[in-house]
């Protein structure tokens, strides 16, 4: 996902979410309401590369 922060852009890595069910809890103005749960995304620990104000330097997670 391409994403942009005053005038600069970057990849962003975001994990996949999943649903693992549906439940109704309800109804309202006649229209039903669902709930569904989320499971976390893993993430991967490792070293990243970073930027900041032009200095590039690594940062182990």
């Amino acid at each position: 996902m391409k994403l942009s922060y005053r005038g600069h852009t970057y990849d962003a890595h975001l994990a996949p979410t999943q649903a693992q069910s549906t439940e109704e809890i309800g109804v309202y103005r006649g229209a039903r309401l669902t709930r569904k749960t989320f499971q976390p995304p893993h993430h991967e620990h490792g070293k990243v590369e970073l930027t900041y104000r032009g200095a590039t330097y690594s940062h182990e997670l």
